[in-house]
């Protein structure tokens, strides 16, 4: 099986939604006109259930334990539960939120290539895999609409900054899950996939901007927000090309977004390369102004290097810079509250004057495979309006070290090495640090990137 995020979970949801499927249209009602059949059907409805239920908490374990975020999210699909109670009420109440629109590409063609059994299966399948890594990344799946789905990320009780966060990592995972799991689990099962993807729009609307009500009748209501910055999600993601997410301005500034992890989205007409800068539509308001809206495209090969998988997984993505190495291990851990824990890539925000350990492990397997001495090189990379401010924006390479090789690894119980780069969170936006090892040939033997969001 090929490498992938959830593949092994995303496999079984798909064979379950198949069989399912099959099942239901190979068989008419007349046939269970007895009892004897109808227990048959329902104990194999009830196991296909079993089956998607697991595939579908499998998504989200694999996820969730890749950024340690603990439990599983069992928020219903539909209405965002902190705005509950405004259900058929006219109160209004004003909060934030993250809004992610995302649509599956091309999927109309389906209908055309194969039976409509599979065309359920293959589109249910996605978008079920979908809501559970907007789930999985602490998001509210608020509704499906056809091959497409709209999600909320944050809440009364979830940190503005880390709403962001899980909502552009969220688009980072869905890219990928699409690119390295969905579409080639897809292929080896037989269906042409390679034409589908992901289009994905983000933005986040501030409390002064955001508007929760209830729309609708009396028995046949929806809470949900109303702001500009809602309704540009959705058109954001139909500006996004096919497995790309774009991104609205109030979204980049509000995190202080990088420029290193965004694109200014290009396209070719006759020969001629254009580029988008704002949303393809201008607005203006009550007292004549208009409005252009600035909006960018996630840059997803360097974006989803920093996700906080194995580089094992992450090398195989088209575009990556990363390197595995058997026996070789990069993490990072922090100080919080005395305590000290792993921090895992892009996961959260830290507060500002949290040390840090940024550590590369070499296990006995390295002083045994590889050419030594080895040098290992730490870069830091600083981004953002407060870095700036005090010229510490940049590239900051740290002293290479030297390793020379340690004889003891012969004995039974040889430790191996770690070394360690230490840090502290200081301005506010997305940080990074590289690791680099490189053999006695100066081959680049392992290279992973950590990154590290400040609030």
């Amino acid at each position: 099986m090929k490498k992938g995020i959830s593949r092994k979970s995303f496999d079984g949801l798909l064979d379950s939604a198949r069989k399912k499927t099959l099942h239901k249209s190979s068989v008419s009602t007349e046939d269970f006109s007895g009892s004897i059949f109808e227990s048959a059907y329902d104990s194999a409805a009830q196991a296909s259930t079993s089956r998607e239920i697991q595939a579908t908490e499998s998504i989200q374990r694999d996820i969730r334990a890749a950024f340690k975020k603990p439990g599983l999210n069992h928020n219903p699909i539909g209405g965002h539960p902190d705005f509950a109670h405004l259900a058929e009420t006219d109160q209004q109440e004003k909060h934030h939120i993250c809004s992610l629109f995302l649509d599956i590409k091309n999927s109309t063609r389906l209908s055309f290539i194969y039976d409509l059994e599979d065309v359920v299966a293959i589109k249910n399948t996605i978008l079920k895999a979908a809501a559970e890594t907007v789930r999985a990344m602490d998001g509210y799946v608020h509704r499906f609409m056809g091959d497409a789905l709209l999600a909320f990320f944050g809440g009364k009780d979830v940190n503005k900054d880390d709403s962001v966060i899980n909502a552009i990592n969220c688009a980072s995972v869905l890219e990928s899950l699409m690119i390295g799991t969905i579409i080639p689990a897809l292929e080896d099962n037989g269906f042409k996939a390679s034409y589908l993807g992901f289009r994905i729009g983000l933005d986040y609307g501030a409390d002064e901007k955001v508007l929760w009500s209830s729309y609708g009748l009396k028995g046949v209501y929806e809470v949900t927000a109303t702001s500009f910055h809602v309704d540009v999600a959705a058109k954001l993601q139909n500006m996004a090309g096919r497995n790309k997410a774009m991104l609205g301005d109030s979204i980049m500034n509000e995190i202080d977004f990088p420029k290193a992890y965004q694109k200014v989205k290009a396209y070719t007409v006759n020969n001629e390369v254009k580029y988008v800068y704002t949303l393809n539509r201008e607005y203006t308001d009550a007292l004549g102004q208009t409005h252009t809206y600035k909006v960018r495209e996630l840059y997803h090969e360097a974006y989803r290097d920093l996700l906080p998988y194995s580089t094992d997984l992450k090398e195989t993505f088209y575009g990556s810079t990363t390197v595995s190495c058997h026996g070789i291990t990069y993490f990072c851990n922090c100080i919080e509250n005395g305590l000290e824990t792993e921090y895992r890539s892009i996961s959260r925000a830290l507060e500002k004057g949290v040390s840090l350990s940024f550590k590369v492990q070499l296990s006995k397997s390295v002083y045994e495979e590889q050419k030594f001495p080895l040098s290992i090189t730490f870069t830091k990379r600083n981004h953002g309006k407060e870095a700036e401010l005090r010229e510490q924006a940049g590239t900051f390479p740290k002293p290479v070290t030297v390793i020379v090789r340690d004889m003891g690894f012969r004995t039974p119980f040889f430790p191996g090495k770690t070394i360690e780069e230490p840090e502290s969170t200081s301005y506010r936006g997305l940080h990074t640090m590289e690791a680099e090892v490189k053999d006695a040939d100066l081959k680049i033997i392992f290279k992973d990137i950590i990154g590290i969001y400040i609030k």
